[in-house]
């Protein structure tokens, strides 16, 4: 049996009896504290109902930053805490997290002084208009919190004559622009599997499926069955950690502990094709307010631009949409700051929400909610003998921090040394990382003598692997391959190694978060259609399962993501053709 198949999985999870540590939770949160424990040797297992990375963790605005804004909230140890691990990011995953110079357009010189003495005086101002004053006064700081490890470029402002040449379609309202440097991630779901791949790898003893759900708790058992067979087992844990997210107090009641912990907000996105957008951004993220004082960004992705977001109440977690209010608000918010470049409908290809973890609040804006994230610990009872340990709030950016000071929480439950750190370790493609263009050159040199690529399809592989290319590169040469018809820059032994290696299980995985087919916009009808066919293929499925996979796809796609049926549905494609 293959070590890595899901049967294996699963039967080396029946096997056990105990665990040390159950995560509940496969997002990023939940994935970076089975790493912290897991790299300790502690017996760790990690389970998801969904997909690794599936829910608020694939729904990011793809921004890795310290969280300027939070300086508004007075957040400044959040602030610090975002800038360390970006710059640890950059460093630690360079094939996925890049530098990315963002500017902002300023239309006043003293707004938002009133609100920041109101909040210095203990009041909560609703949102305001943010002039240069303050942005100059939260940028410094950024820069000198960063002073001791300065890897990025300081801030620097532009007078409005030298922003309007710069960036011409720029509403001309403007005073002046600043810009400073964050970062951007290009695959984050990618970057979240591949830490669970090399924990995999190098600690046996830890285990991680996703598709796998807590059915009910009996006293100190847990009951999980396996959604994709229907197989169920138990499991007795020592601790729990509760990193399920925006269901974090459903999963909580689920072990017999009621909790009030999360109060989410939702936030949308769009992805948009329009050259003259595109054009626009100079290759910066832009970083701008609406009318009302709130916040939006826009950047180029992936030869498209994403706009967002929008930062809603919500009552429910499930199945997040952006709804065609936030459609408008965002485009409406883009028109502003924009004023000349119009959006037409079918310029946006993609949608995509998610919804934060943020601690439940009782603030009237929803931006003044904390962005930081804290540990909330239930204690075990007499007829729940486990203590659970809920991971409430967090962002992308801090991750690594976050999982790390919960897994020094656990390490004390258990009695149990932590013997590695994890702030300087190199994350999956991220190994190894050629750290100037010759080393990178040199490395695309070896490999184009070792393997039958074109220095093309080379550089391709190491931009969506980085140096875990290679592994893809041995399973390319192993078979003979051929592009996808529908999207050649694919191939179908590409696609059949992230099924066989990257725990795919459905259509959505592949295109979702295996791949960036769908924010990049490159769904069509005949994509799906080929794609099925190989997941029939590789993890055998019927007709019948494959049909119903990919109509359930093609529901979802447009139900979450507000695909039209011309770009899911062959025939609709054809009808509108002709």
């Amino acid at each position: 049996m293959n070590e890595h198949s899901r049967a294996a999985l699963w039967q080396k999870l029946a096997a056990r009896e105990m665990a040390d540590v159950v995560v509940i939770g496969a997002g990023i949160n939940g994935i970076s504290v089975y790493r912290e424990l897991a790299l300790q040797g502690v017996d760790v297992v990690l389970i998801d109902q969904g997909d690794f990375c599936g829910a608020a963790s694939a729904a990011p605005s793809r921004m890795i930053h310290g969280g300027l804004r939070y300086l508004e909230t007075g957040e400044t140890a959040l602030v610090r805490e975002s800038l360390a691990e970006r710059n640890a990011l950059l460093h630690n995953a360079p094939h996925y997290v890049r530098p990315l110079p963002t500017t902002i357009p300023i239309f006043y010189w003293l707004a938002g002084v009133g609100s920041a003495l109101s909040r210095l005086f203990g009041r909560e101002p609703g949102p305001s208009r943010r002039g240069a004053f303050i942005i100059k006064a939260g940028l410094w700081l950024y820069d000198f919190y960063t002073r001791r490890r300065q890897i990025l470029p300081r801030h620097k402002f532009r007078s409005r004559s030298a922003t309007l040449q710069r960036w011409p379609a720029l509403n001309n309202q403007l005073v002046c622009s600043a810009t400073y440097y964050d970062a951007w991630i290009s695959y984050p779901e990618r970057l979240a599997l591949e830490m669970v791949l090399d924990t995999q790898a190098s600690e046996t003893n830890s285990l991680a499926m996703n598709y796998v759900a807590l059915a009910k708790t009996e006293g100190d058992q847990l009951t999980l069955i396996d959604k994709i067979s229907g197989a169920q087992t138990t499991l007795k844990p020592k601790v729990v950690i509760n990193a399920s997210g925006a269901w974090i107090d459903h999963t909580n009641e689920a072990m017999n502990s009621a909790s009030e912990f999360i109060g989410g907000t939702k936030g949308s996105h769009l992805i948009v094709a329009n050259d003259e957008l595109r054009a626009a951004t100079g290759d910066h993220m832009i970083f701008y307010e609406t009318p009302d004082g709130r916040v939006c960004i826009l950047f180029p992705f992936m030869d498209q631009v994403l706009v967002g977001s929008t930062d809603l109440p919500v009552d429910s977690p499930d199945e997040p949409y952006c709804t065609p209010d936030e459609e408008k608000y965002i485009l409406e918010s883009l028109a502003y700051v924009f004023p000349n470049i119009r959006i037409e409908p079918q310029q946006i290809l993609y949608r995509f929400s998610g919804i934060r973890p943020l601690p439940r609040s009782d603030a009237a804006v929803t931006g003044q909610i904390s962005r930081n994230h804290q540990c909330r610990e239930s204690a075990a009872t007499e007829q729940r003998p486990f203590p659970i340990l809920s991971m409430v709030g967090g962002k992308w950016t801090t991750f690594r921090a976050f999982g790390e000071q919960v897994a020094d929480r656990v390490l004390q439950h258990l009695k149990h040394e932590r013997t590695v750190t994890t702030d300087e370790l190199a994350i999956g493609g991220g190994q190894r990382y050629p750290g100037d263009n010759r080393t990178r050159q040199n490395l695309l040199n070896d490999w184009q003598e070792r393997y039958n690529e074109s220095p093309a399809r080379l550089a391709q592989l190491f931009d969506r692997y980085g140096t875990r290319a290679e592994a893809v590169l041995d399973y390319l040469a192993a078979g003979s391959d051929q592009a996808l018809r529908a999207l050649d820059n694919y191939s179908e032994r590409e696609i059949g190694f992230l099924i066989e290696f990257e725990a795919t299980q459905t259509l959505l995985d592949l295109v979702l978060r295996r791949t960036g087919i769908g924010i990049g916009g490159r769904i069509t009808p005949e994509l799906l259609v080929e794609l099925q066919a190989l997941l029939n293929r590789h993890l055998s499925l019927t007709e019948a399962e494959g049909n119903a996979m990919l109509q359930h796809t093609r529901d979802q796609l447009r139900r979450l993501h507000g695909l039209a049926d011309w770009q899911l549905n062959p025939a609709e494609r054809n009808s509108r053709s002709a």
